[in-house]
């Protein structure tokens, strides 16, 4: 869209589970709980939490037990208190006791430095503590991987790039850390790296599709449109429950001009998790297709669930300034500055309005009369609800509405007595639903308007 960037395309790394990592810790011990228990405290247990947080219990409540012991039944209780909802706490608080225990466990301050990546926490002590496992295990590829994560969330993409590199050297195999690597490429602006990356980590696991994803955003900012719509295909294949896979492929084929396919994805991607972000980007695929209600609409929802999302003001009024709206688009713009003041594209579109205001003043732009061929039924210079100042800005709503008034009085002279009341009942109704309900998500004032007029065609033949 001219003036504004889109919102971003979804860049991600693969989550790691911490179950995996732990079970990737070889233990020297396997903890059985007594046979009362029924269930062993086992790395790689496939029972249930709430049976395998007893088992380990019984372990770590015997303080008679050796401490390698208990440290290890308490590294499995972390993982299975992870798994459940609100677990994390505690999970973090067996980590904590089971270093307090075994210092020397290199595993553990593996565990607990990821873990407290994953939960958002203090990336500064995620750091510390995977840099304590590597001091403990210089030889350990996946401690390298995971904090050149945490230094990629942290944007020190050198000391990343750095740490993947050795994760890379001790284990080449290791796929997640080439698909990280080629995130962090992304990152820094060197696609063709990102995508040399993304594809190795594919060659060595070709069932990842977040790295099919990630690959698709490095080739559509090469421009490789085609290769990013199948990437992204492919990762929706892999994983159909995942929203930002369609988001993405929407992105690229907007690129492409592809409107009405980008809106479908957009379309399934709200089905799964209705974000602000998606809302925004099928507004502005509606917006390029010169359906200025819907992409209204969509700007307005995206709003209403995050009240600070700067770009949808920004794409919002850019379509203010379509609409004549200029006022309107001024104060968008400065909206979109006050909650991102780097946005280029917004400062250079509020001093454009400055200057539109100061010269043409701030009354919005009426390029529809009544009377026009292609206007609509009303004045659009006395226009005051929002639905009739985009159907006045859209020249093919325009005309939607003029050829409802004309067909519904056609067919309302020629109701007899009977029926006249009837269908002037039916297009009160029609308008007061088209006023009250646009702008509301999901409504799409334009297939409202085609519907009301094969029904009064209808009744016309």
């Amino acid at each position: 869209m001219c003036g504004t960037h889109p919102s971003a395309q979804m860049l991600s790394f693969a989550k790691i589970s911490f179950r995996s990592l732990l079970l990737s810790a070889a233990m020297s011990v396997v903890l059985v709980a007594p046979a009362s228990a029924g269930v062993d405290c086992v790395i790689g247990s496939k029972a249930a939490p709430a049976e395998l947080i007893p088992a380990c219990s019984a372990i770590i409540d015997q303080a008679s037990n050796p401490s390698l012991d208990r440290a290890a039944a308490l590294l499995v209780r972390a993982d299975a208190n992870a798994r459940t909802s609100g677990g994390l706490t505690q999970a973090l608080r067996d980590i904590d006791r089971a270093i307090a225990l075994d210092g020397k466990n290199a595993k553990a301050w593996r565990l607990r430095g990821d873990l407290l990546r994953e939960a958002g926490g203090d990336l500064n002590r995620a750091a510390a503590d995977l840099s304590k496992a590597i001091e403990l295990d210089p030889q350990d590829s996946e401690s390298y991987e995971l904090r050149g994560v945490v230094y990629t969330n942290q944007h020190r993409l050198d000391r990343a790039l750095a740490d993947y590199d050795q994760a890379i050297r001790l284990k080449p195999d290791n796929a997640q850390a080439w698909s990280d690597r080629g995130v962090t490429y992304y990152l820094g602006g060197d696609n063709e790296k990102a995508i040399r990356d993304l594809s190795e980590a594919l060659r060595l696991d070709p069932n990842r599709p977040r790295s099919y994803t990630n690959r698709g955003a490095a080739y559509k900012k090469l421009g490789q449109l085609d290769k990013s719509v199948a990437d992204d295909g492919e990762a929706i294949r892999l994983d159909p429950k995942v929203p930002e896979y369609y988001d993405n492929r929407g992105l690229a084929l907007a690129a492409m001009g592809e409107y009405d396919k980008a809106i479908a994805d957009y379309d399934q991607a709200l089905r799964l998790a209705p974000r602000p972000n998606f809302f925004t980007n099928r507004g502005d695929s509606y917006h390029l297709k010169g359906e200025l209600g819907a992409a209204l609409s969509d700007y307005e929802a995206a709003l209403k669930l995050d009240p600070n999302f700067a770009q949808t003001y920004n794409n919002r009024a850019v379509l203010y300034k379509k609409m004549g709206e200029r006022r309107k688009a001024l104060a968008d713009y400065e909206t979109a500055l006050r909650l991102d003041p780097g946005n280029d594209n917004a400062a250079a579109g509020r001093r454009a309005m400055i200057a539109e205001i100061a010269k043409f003043g701030g009354e919005p732009l009426r390029p529809l009369a009544a009377n026009s061929d292609n206007g609509p039924s009303f004045d659009c210079a006395t226009a005051k609800r929002e639905v009739e100042k985009v159907i006045c800005a859209d020249p093919q709503l325009g005309v939607l509405d003029r050829h409802i008034a004309e067909t519904y009085e056609r067919v309302l002279k020629s109701a007899g007595s009977r029926f006249a009341g009837g269908l002037r009942r039916t297009q009160r109704d029609f308008l007061t639903t088209r006023n009250t309900s646009f702008g509301r998500p999901g409504y799409d004032l334009r297939k409202v308007m085609q519907e009301r007029l094969q029904r009064l065609n209808a009744m016309d033949s």
